[in-house]
């Protein structure tokens, strides 16, 4: 216990080993973590996990890619065949008319359908990349989520200490003056601040379960369903990242770029196959020549081959192809522009956010610190007054909620750099 004569009376010794006892804002959930296997809501692993298996909209993803890769089966099969049953009629007697019945096969040439299936394929590459980009957007979203989560119940928990240091207080005050020690105003003081302390755990509460119902939307749960007390928060790297190697890492591993490089490869592709519809294709039948007269049934085949003219569809078609490519480069450079853009912005966030909740741990709450024990010995010799002490505890209060949002502000840049490189940090 420091400063024994803070208050005189039966409250002083209690009140002051509470006031001593907050520099410290010691919450109940800072004590370790047993590594086990934690439920639901205690960490964001399990989130990250219950998002990937519950999420609609990466079930939508998926859904997509394997769409697109069931038309990726199809797009080298040949088209359906044709039959058709022509007749014949002549008017001489002495020539039989007769029916023709034919099957008719087209067939392309010159690799085409090995084009449109390599066209399809870079497809199915793109959705599987876009599907990777809704996951790790959902990573992220959970991610900053739970951050809020976890750092509105430690600004909780540091209120409900202030709570019960300003009860304290407020019950040491009404004893001294009692005694005729102290004043009202000290009382009157001693209670806003409990009254205030109440009524930010209401706005706090509040805070926690918005986001509580926004981390069970995310992973695909009834906003209310019940979610357990965050415990742990996600750990920071010690290595403070460098861009050019960010930069790299997004390059090779983002999904949106991998799946702008597979819907250029496509669109290539398909340019290759417009260029080829100058190139006419061969139709094959064959089938039996049924005579009127009853005489055996004969055979007959066909060969024919389409016939591309300068009427404007070939041409038009190309140009089409021609536009797409160099929409879908265009694209790509400026997906990879933002990217490297967004990604050295989050950087420079997570860096100031590092600097900052390392400076308010390092100094600014050793200064409050040293300034709350200075009032409490002067409070003791008869020097100060009650609002002096309420004052240096709000101002350590204060450094305390500025130390939660740049912790806050490290997860959520943290957060959006793992989204841009494509994984874990």
């Amino acid at each position: 216990m420091i400063f024994p004569r803070l208050f005189a009376g039966a409250a002083a010794p209690a009140c002051a080993l509470a006031l001593s006892a907050l520099p410290a804002f010691a919450p109940a959930f800072a004590q370790s973590y047993a590594q086990t296997e934690a439920p639901l809501g205690a960490a964001v692993d399990g989130l990250l996990a219950a998002g990937r298996s519950l999420s609609p909209s990466l079930r939508a993803a998926a859904l997509d890619t394997d769409a697109a890769s069931a038309r990726a089966e199809g797009a080298g099969a040949l088209d359906d065949p044709s039959i058709t049953d022509s007749y014949t009629y002549y008017r001489d007697p002495n020539v039989f008319s007769a029916h023709t019945v034919m099957l008719t096969q087209a067939f392309p040439l010159w690799g085409k359908r090995s084009l449109r299936r390599a066209a399809a394929l870079a497809e199915v590459e793109a959705s599987r990349g876009r599907a990777r980009a809704a996951q790790d957007a959902l990573d992220e979203a959970i991610k900053v989520a739970y951050a809020r989560y976890y750092l509105t119940a430690r600004d909780r928990a540091v209120n409900r200490e202030i709570a019960g240091l300003a009860h304290r207080m407020r019950a040491a005050a009404s004893a001294r003056y009692g005694q005729g020690g102290g004043d009202q105003l000290a009382v009157i003081q001693a209670l806003g601040e409990e009254t205030a302390a109440r009524t930010e755990d209401v706005r706090l509460a509040g805070e926690q379960e918005a986001a509580r119902a926004r981390l069970n939307v995310l992973i695909g749960r009834p906003a209310a369903a019940p979610l357990a007390e965050p415990v742990r928060a996600r750990p920071i790297p010690a290595a403070e990242p460098a861009l050019d190697v960010l930069v790299d890492r997004a390059r090779a591993a983002n999904p949106i770029l991998a799946a702008g490089a597979a819907t250029i490869d496509a669109a290539r592709t398909r340019s290759r196959l417009a260029e080829k519809a100058w190139y006419p294709d061969v139709t094959l039948g064959a089938g039996p020549l049924i005579q009127t007269n009853n005489r055996p049934v004969g055979f007959a085949a066909t060969v024919g081959l389409n016939i591309p003219l300068p009427w404007g569809h070939e041409a038009a078609g190309q140009r089409e192809a021609q536009a797409q490519l160099g929409a879908s480069q265009q694209r790509y450079d400026a997906a990879r522009l933002e990217i490297e853009g967004t990604l050295a912005e989050s950087l420079s966030k997570f860096r100031a956010a590092r600097a900052t909740e390392a400076l308010l741990r390092t100094e600014a709450m050793p200064q409050a610190r040293a300034a709350f024990q200075t009032v409490l010995a002067e409070y003791s010799q008869g020097r100060g007054d009650l609002a002096g002490a309420i004052t240096v505890e709000r101002q350590q209060h204060g450094v305390e909620q500025q130390m939660l949002q740049a912790q806050l502000d490290e997860q959520v840049e943290l957060a959006a750099i793992e989204r841009l490189i494509g994984g874990e940090l």
